[in-house]
């Protein structure tokens, strides 16, 4: 069944006068309906999870502080959910106090740790008195100067009429012209996006051993491979030992050049797993535009109704995931045969590749598969005769 507009519940991490909340606002997908604040990205995805929300909008990048690590460890945990847009803001900052504070009065300043990390210099130049205190979002902050538990906050400008704030300084940012990425996430088979020729962009995301600082070398290693030409790799910290693995590949799906590299990804790291394909965003929503409406090309109103996928898709797709679990099974015990065999090649002093070996599967393939199952068989090669975190 269709639902109109006032039907429709999106998420966002909240309070009210986030950016998020603003990038919500931008889309045609969001007018009209009920708009939730969640506390965390966590608690916008599990209103997704559990119903209460048709999709959400969470903060992922900011090209001046990176990646938001609260949403790669929430998207992590939400295996059902996928990305159905992104929305990519332009961000400007002012610091919010109640009204007829002076700059001289400032001894405590909150706001989100990215907006912390944009304004560090300006901070540090104008109310070098002034502690920094952390908060879940630039609205809680502003909330907590309206509540008088701090002086000032760093935010959107936007934000000081609702918390009855004034700002004090505007365009405080450090770097002229940073963007922030949105994405707007939902259940499989939702949120209908009518023209799949659009998307451009297919992400993925999974848990991978070992802190950020000891992987570099690994994902080096990864990148440089030619299946993943144009492909980025961004990692977090979640927990003591283990870190969270964005990946943006360009492309969709149905293209073989990004199918090729989410299936050599996939089995090099076989917790990884696709948040589907969407359209980047095709340009930057400046301040000025985001008291409007944005229609994005190829999207209407009608366009973004959220609809149940059909059973017989559904079907299929279970046979699928079954058979991609059978699948990466299997690879997984191939890949331990083959480090055995060459723990004991090397061993008794011989080489740990055997090129005439490789160039019998490579045959074995192609006969089977037909032109492509070469690249099958290279990428399954590769991945053996490569290390893999443990």
């Amino acid at each position: 069944m269709e639902l109109s507009g006032s039907e429709r519940r999106f998420a966002y991490l909240g309070p009210e006068g986030t950016f998020t909340e603003q990038a919500l606002q931008s889309i045609q997908e969001a007018r009209g309906s009920r708009l939730l604040s969640a506390a965390t990205a966590s608690e916008a995805l599990a209103y997704v999870c559990r119903g209460i929300a048709d999709a959400t909008m969470l903060p992922v990048h900011n090209t001046v502080a990176g990646m938001v690590p609260d949403t790669l460890c929430a998207l992590v945990e939400s295996p059902s959910l996928i990305v159905v847009r992104e929305v990519v803001l332009g961000v400007e900052f002012a610091l919010l106090a109640r009204p007829g504070t002076p700059l001289s009065e400032v001894r405590t300043v909150s706001g989100h740790p990215h907006a912390g990390t944009q304004v560090r210099r300006w901070l540090n130049n104008h109310v070098p008195q002034a502690r920094w205190i952390p908060a879940p979002s630039n609205a809680e902050g502003a909330r907590s100067v309206r509540d008088g538990e701090c002086d000032a906050a760093v935010a959107g400008e936007f934000a000081a009429a609702r918390y009855g704030l004034e700002p004090t300084a505007t365009g405080i940012q450090d770097a002229a012209g940073a963007t922030t990425r949105f994405l707007l996430c939902a259940r499989r088979g939702t949120l209908r996006v009518p023209d799949p020729d659009a998307a451009n962009r297919t992400s993925l995301i999974g848990r991978i051993a070992g802190r950020p600082s000891q992987l570099g070398k690994f994902l080096d290693e990864l990148t440089s491979h030619r299946f993943l030409h144009g492909v980025s790799l961004s990692v977090v910290r979640h927990g003591s030992d283990s870190s969270v693995l964005f990946v943006d590949c360009p492309g969709r799906m149905d293209q073989r050049a990004t199918a090729r590299a989410v299936g050599f990804l996939q089995l090099s790291l076989p917790g990884l797993r696709s948040m589907g394909s969407y359209a980047s965003a095709p340009s930057v929503i400046s301040p000025s535009e985001r008291s409007r409406t944005v229609h994005p090309k190829g999207i209407t109103g009608a366009d973004a109704s959220v609809e149940s996928a059909s059973g017989d898709i559904a079907q299929l797709r279970e046979q699928i995931d079954a058979l991609d679990h059978s699948l990466i099974g299997a690879l997984q015990q191939r890949l331990k045969a083959s480090r055995e065999i060459q723990r004991l090649r090397t061993g008794g002093g011989g080489s740990r590749v055997d090129s005439g070996r490789e160039h019998t599967i490579r045959g074995r393939y192609t006969e089977t598969l037909g032109k492509g199952g070469s690249e099958v068989a290279d990428a399954v090669l590769e991945m053996c005769r490569g290390r893999v975190p443990q």
